[in-house]
């Protein structure tokens, strides 16, 4: 077995790749810059992936602990004086539940700041706060849910009750832990694999482009997290990409434009994909600051977790009279049976039946 230099650490020999197992590698998989001559992981290291697993490593071993950024090591965390908005697009139709109730409950509880609570879209009828009317775009309008995402956006960068700077959440997002702005201002994104699966992949590979055309970056910032905003910059977005008539991915194109190299989205963030337990889901949030779920995963369990977590009503939110948590309905178990078209016409069938009872 031919054996490989690691930058981490000295030789490496078969049995310690990936091709066998890695258990008596000093450092996560991913980090050698080749491995084994009979692997197939044989590229060059991922700076997202290196990224995740040195923290993930580390906070595994007790050297790290997510928290947010002291103050020049004088033991206190810096909050902004002024009050940070944060604003939900939300269309109340296309909601699996009350979630966004959640989500407001997670911002006022967890961060450490002065936080405005603005909705721009349709007001819950829970909810008794600031919001921003903008109804939901035509029907017979091309590609309607993107363009109503960006008819939202642009009522951000114009209206003005939306201040100079902002923090943009979904309905579906939640801080489970004490975050700062500057927690929230880290860039953070995933690798992008160009893809054409669905509509979402098509409208990403297209907004990509766009940024190659430009000389910029594609890194994938759709990555479901919080964004800090700022006004002037969005609005100039619009103008730069047409997006007034081009459908592309805003957070993607301002990622790319404004921000710097980024980092990986873990052990800040973590993304529940399949319905759980109320036990399941505290062990997959793990240490995670951020919590973004699957529709299909917005069940009585899940309610039940973010309930007990964030047990305290939002500053806007009404007392619950006669409210009734909406779930998704589930698919059928099985199939609803197809009719086939019989193996010999009916006139033949009827002359079988016939000879046979003759």
């Amino acid at each position: 077995m031919i054996a490989k230099r690691c930058i981490y650490r000295g030789e490496i020999v078969g049995s310690e790749c990936r091709c066998n197992n890695y258990r008596d590698m000093m450092h996560p998989p991913m980090l050698p810059l080749t491995f084994c001559e009979s692997c197939l992981f044989r590229r060059e290291p991922d700076f997202f992936a290196q990224t995740e697993f040195l923290q993930l490593a580390k906070q595994h071993r007790g050297e790290y602990t997510p928290q947010p950024r002291a103050c020049g090591g004088c033991g206190t965390f810096i909050v902004r004086s002024e009050a940070v908005q944060f604003c939900w697009p939300y269309w109340h139709g296309g909601a699996c539940g009350d979630e966004l109730r959640f989500s407001i409950r997670s911002v006022e509880t967890n961060y450490r700041g002065a936080a405005k609570i603005t909705i721009v879209g349709d007001r819950p009828e829970w909810f008794r706060g600031h919001v921003i009317p903008c109804p939901r775009i035509s029907a017979d309008n091309a590609n309607r849910p993107f363009r109503d995402m960006l008819n939202k956006m642009w009522t951000m960068a114009t209206h003005p009750e939306i201040d100079t700077d902002f923090v943009w959440m979904m309905d579906d997002v939640y801080l489970l832990r004490p975050v700062t702005w500057d927690d929230l201002d880290v860039p953070r994104a995933w690798r992008w694999w160009p893809s054409k699966g669905n509509s979402w992949q098509r409208r990403k590979t297209n907004t990509m482009a766009a940024l190659a055309a430009r000389g910029k970056t594609q890194h994938d910032y759709a990555t479901h997290l919080p964004h800090t905003v700022e006004r002037a910059k969005l609005r100039e977005l619009f103008d730069v990409y047409r997006l007034r008539e081009n459908t592309m991915l805003w957070e993607v194109l301002y990622g790319n434009e404004y921000r710097s190299r980024p980092w990986g989205t873990r052990p800040f963030f973590a993304r529940l994909t399949s319905a759980r337990s109320v036990q399941e889901i505290e062990r997959a949030a793990g240490g995670a600051s951020v919590v973004n779920h699957y529709a299909e995963c917005w069940t009585p369990a899940m309610r039940q977790f973010l309930a007990d977590r964030l047990p305290t009503p939002a500053s806007g939110e009404t007392i619950d009279s006669g409210y009734q948590p909406q779930f998704r309905k589930k698919a059928r178990a099985t199939r609803k049976p197809v009719k086939r078209r019989p193996a010999v016409p009916f006139s033949e069938y009827m002359q079988q039946r016939a000879n046979a009872g003759k």
